[in-house]
Order: C-alpha cells, then sequence, then structure tokens
C-alpha cells in the first residue's frame, strides 16, 4: 500500500504518540495534534525531526476546530486517515457530577469527532477513499457504575460510527472503532483523574461507586494492554501488514484490543442473550397479529 497521511488527535502522550511513531516508522505521514504542544516539545521535535511528520495545535473543543481541520489537509495536501484518539475521564455518581462537567465530556469524546468527521468526509468522499478510526473504550461496550458520563461519551461514538459504516462504505471510506482495555499510559494519573473527580458523597461511600472509582485508579501503572502493541495493530488495521489477521480485516467494524476488553464483550453478548431470553413470553406478544 502506497503511504497513507494520518492526522491523530490526542498526539502528546500514550496511544496517540504511540501511533504516530508506528505509522512514521512504516513509511507514512502524519499530522499529530495536540491541546498545548509547548508542554511536550521532545515528542514535538522527535516526530518533526522525521521529515514526513508535522505536529499542529489543535483543542477539539475549540471553536475554530473546523478551520484548523482545513488548513491540516493543506500541509501534505490530502488526509487519508483520521484517528479520533483525545479524550478524557469524568468520574463519580451521576448524583455528584456537575452538568458543567457532562457537557465538557460530551464536548471533547463525542463531539469533537463528531465535527473532526464531518470536518473530513466531505474531502474523504471527493476522493473515494479514506478510513476513520474512532478510538473508544471497553466502557462503550459496557458501562461501569462510577464513570456514567464517560460511558456515555464512548457508547454515543459506537453508535455514531456503526451508523457511518452504512452510510460512508458507498464512497469507498471506511469506519474502524478501536475498542482498548485499561492501557498502561498516563490516562490515570492520579492528578489528571482528580481534576475530573469529584468527592463521592456520604450516601455512596461503600457502594459500587466507591468500589469501582478505587479499582479503576488502582490500576494506574499496571495495566496490562500496551499501547506501542497497540499502535502496531492499529497502523497494521488501516494499512495491511502484520500476523494473526482474519481475511478481509477490511470489512470488520470493531478492533478490540486487550484480554479485558474480550472479557467485557464476552460478558456483554451474555447478559444481553439470557435478558433477550428471560424476556420471551413478554416480546413476543407484542406486535400486530400476522
Amino acid at each position: 500500500m502506497a503511504p497513507l497521511v494520518w492526522l491523530i488527535t490526542g498526539s502528546s502522550t500514550g496511544l496517540g504518540l504511540c501511533l504516530a511513531r508506528v505509522a512514521l516508522a512504516a513509511g507514512h505521514k502524519v499530522i499529530a495534534t495536540s491541546r498545548d504542544p509547548s508542554k511536550t516539545p521532545e515528542a514535538v521535535a522527535e516526530i518533526e525531526s522525521t521529515g514526513s511528520g508535522k505536529w499542529m495545535q489543535l483543542d477539539v473543543s475549540a471553536e475554530d476546530l473546523e478551520q484548523r481541520i482545513a488548513t491540516m489537509v493543506q500541509v501534505f495536501g490530502t488526509v487519508d486517515v483520521l484517528v479520533n484518539n483525545a479524550g478524557y475521564a469524568t468520574g463519580g455518581a451521576l448524583e455528584d457530577v456537575t452538568l458543567a462537567s457532562v457537557r465538557a465530556q460530551m464536548e471533547t469524546n463525542l463531539f469533537g469527532p463528531v465535527r473532526t468527521m464531518k470536518a473530513l468526509i466531505p474531502h474523504m468522499r471527493e476522493r473515494g477513499s479514506g478510513t476513520i478510526v474512532n478510538v473508544t473504550s471497553t466502557e462503550g461496550i459496557s458501562a461501569a457504575p462510577g464513570i456514567s458520563m464517560y460511558g456515555a461519551s464512548k457508547h454515543a461514538l459506537e453508535a455514531v460510527s456503526e451508523a457511518l459504516q452504512g452510510e460512508l462504505a458507498p464512497f469507498g471510506i471506511r469506519t474502524l472503532i478501536v475498542e482498548p482495555g485499561g492501557m498502561r499510559t498516563s490516562f490515570l494519573q492520579p492528578e489528571k483523574v482528580a481534576e475530573n473527580l469529584p468527592p463521592i458523597s456520604a450516601p455512596y461511600k461503600g457502594t459500587m461507586v466507591q468500589h469501582v472509582l478505587d479499582a479503576v485508579l488502582a490500576q494506574h501503572g499496571t495495566q496490562m494492554l500496551d499501547p506501542e502493541r497497540s499502535a502496531k495493530r492499529i497502523v497494521e488495521a488501516v494499512a495491511g501488514g502484520g500476523e494473526g489477521w482474519p481475511e478481509n480485516r477490511e470489512t470488520y467494524l470493531r478492533l478490540p484490543l486487550g484480554k479485558e476488553c474480550v472479557g467485557r464483550i464476552d460478558a456483554k453478548v451474555r447478559m444481553l442473550q439470557d435478558n433477550v431470553k428471560a424476556m420471551e413470553g413478554i416480546w413476543s406478544t407484542v406486535d400486530f397479529e400476522a
């Protein structure tokens, strides 16, 4: 496959930075983005020193996002692959989180990707090719207590992606949902989490909300998912290569990453099947008679 131009949001650390490195190493061109490039000068210098990488400022919740995307298309003359990776997590019981924090969560994790896609779909449609990669989460498959709004944002992005697959396939545009489990990055750094985690109110202390949040925070630095290996598999999913892939990998909508993710998927499937089976005496009685 000829070299592709990748536009990656949230490139300053973790999966986004690994994706930029792996794509460049594979011979592609990369536009890496972050809200404040001045905070990661070494990463910016590393990517731009390759000659095939460009780092640009992009806040997916900013008013000028569409104008910045248009400028980015001009860097290499096209964008072949959009990776919506930027995001963060808001925690806390629904009763405890503020509406302002809910709106901010959705602005970054849902409306940001929607806006980047709307900005680039016309370009890809006119060219008759392109790939949109939306990074969701195991929480987008099965939401846990105490992380409802993060789960909601990822559930919504999954739904948008499912619909897009049917909308865009006729134009030669592929949609791919990447579903990571817990990944060993800075995502759960205590100082980052503290910014978006209100104190647990008295009624929820000792409940599933506290148990889940304590378990999630305790994972920092011990998560099983390797961001470098994950990035390699994502690049392979888009551009080909690698081992262990099924035939026609491009026809699959989802790329689950890690054993934790698959465990959550299996549990969700079993729960849905059990629910449907248990309710058969109800759902089978409400249609009009044939």
